[in-house]
């Protein structure tokens, strides 16, 4: 499967001129190879890109902060003047940013999509976490600097590159803005050669050459007409003509010689993680009890389960499913034994369900003495926190019998396996009609950052009395 070629143009200083060099690049890249897909879109909080290569007005809802979510990466596409196409940007990228989980989220869905050719992006002068997630999918990440600052920034960078075990030759720095007017004595003649040597004097690489600075070009993106202008239509009579089209050849033979390296990377990478996913999510199923938990009734094959409650103990050593109507009956029996029939089970259910969706609920017993036992009912939000709860003595008896259901002692009693404990917890959790779902490796995670969560609450408030 063919994959992009990911270019990031970033720096972490403002005015440098990133996106006239993202913009303008993607379509002298586009000229140099008409048969070659070239997509551009940007993370910064402007609509440059929108501007220079929408084809007419347009209303549509499709923005480049859906990359995020579930939407197929090739359905967010514009079809582009001067051939590009493009991701609309967006003014709610702030107030999106917790759908974003970790840096290397837009790699991994970039690498699962069908998008091809070369992907250029453009990121805003701030080291968030969409220009984090540029980063790292990075095959190339062209820094144009224009001063010393800028320079200095270039470290923050190569940083965020070293903490993710890459090399930051991936960095290419390039002296834009460059005043040609401008001369020094000695041996650095101009502010670019100056530059360029202080950058390799850094272990950093530069491009050949610089792009200059030029009222020309600068007048293409501020005009009392409001359009923005490329260089390769508008700008064909300046030097900055030339040197763009001589970065986009160093640009376009260094994708030919390396190509899409990073996703095939990140691709294999997730592969390698899904089998490791897949063969957990085997070992769970594996170890989830045959039957009912109360009644005994055999789990489905196929693991499709209305109205059933997975549980599970602290050490993860015992789990399974419940029917709902046998979990209920369970805590009709113990903790509510005022109340009877099917009417006060669906009061107990509203009680203990409420709006939530999939809500948790928390068993723990503290064994008090060899015949007495404390067991205490928490429901809980979404984050494991406590909402409500009840507390109840139990003697030890033999097994319950009523239709041939289990009593709680005897519930806590299969968790641990047989063997006498002081304290036992047991987090009970609704399902969907597909219970598995819950053992797959990103629910089951969440699963278990709430259950590690309530542990080391009840070890603080041990530790407090």
């Amino acid at each position: 499967m063919a994959r992009s070629y990911i270019i990031t143009i970033a720096s972490e200083k403002g005015g440098v001129g990133k996106t006239t060099l993202a913009t303008n690049l993607a379509i002298y890249l586009k000229g140099l190879a008409e048969d070659l897909p070239v997509t551009l879109f940007s993370f910064d909080n402007h609509f440059t890109v929108d501007q220079m290569f929408r084809l007419k007005k347009m209303v549509n809802p499709r923005h480049v902060g859906q990359l995020f979510t579930e939407s197929n990466t090739a359905d967010l596409l514009i079809d582009g003047q001067y051939g590009v196409n493009f991701i609309q940007s967006s003014h709610t990228l702030f107030e999106s940013q917790h759908q974003v989980q970790n840096v290397e989220q837009l790699a991994q869905i970039i690498a699962r999509s069908s998008l091809q050719g070369l992907v250029i992006i453009d990121t805003s002068p701030i080291l968030d976490i969409y220009t984090r997630n540029a980063l790292f999918a990075a095959d190339r990440i062209i820094v144009p600097i224009k001063d010393a600052p800028s320079l200095e920034n270039c470290r923050n960078l190569a940083n965020f590159l070293v903490q993710h075990q890459r090399s930051k030759t991936v960095l290419k720095l390039l002296p834009c803005l460059i005043d040609t007017r401008i001369h020094f004595e000695g041996p650095f003649r101009n502010s670019y050669q100056l530059l360029k040597a202080y950058a390799i004097n850094r272990g950093f690489r530069c491009y050949e050459g610089f792009i200059a600075k030029s009222p020309k070009v600068e007048s293409l993106s501020t005009n009392p007409s409001g359009k923005i202008y490329p260089i390769i239509t508008h700008g064909r009579n300046t030097e900055v003509h030339l040197q763009m089209t001589h970065l986009a050849r160093q640009v376009y033979l260094d994708y030919l010689e390396h190509g899409p390296g990073r996703l095939n990377e990140v691709a294999n990478n997730l592969f390698d993680q899904e089998e490791e996913f897949l063969q957990e999510y085997k070992s769970r199923v594996k170890n989830l009890q045959s039957t009912c938990l109360c009644c005994e009734a055999p789990v489905p094959e196929d693991g499709i389960w209305d109205n059933a409650y997975f549980l599970e103990n602290e050490t993860g050593c015992f789990s399974g499913f419940i029917e709902e109507d046998c979990f209920f009956d369970l805590l009709l029996l113990d903790f509510y034994p005022e109340l009877s029939g099917k009417e006060q089970q669906k009061l107990l259910q509203e009680i203990l369900v409420g709006t939530a969706n999939q809500p948790f609920l928390l068993l723990q017993k503290t064994q008090i003495n060899s015949e007495l036992a404390q067991v205490d009912l928490f429901r809980l939000d979404q984050q494991g926190e406590k909402i409500s709860g009840r507390s109840i003595l139990l003697k030890k008896r033999r097994r319950f019998q009523r239709q041939g259901k289990i009593s709680l002692l005897h519930l806590f009693n299969q968790a641990a396996g047989g063997q006498a404990q002081g304290f036992q917890q047991l987090l009970v959790q609704q399902t969907n009609n597909n219970p598995l779902k819950l053992l797959q490796h990103h629910h089951y995670m969440e699963w278990q950052t709430i259950f590690n969560r309530i542990q080391v609450d009840h070890r603080l408030e041990s530790e407090s009395n």
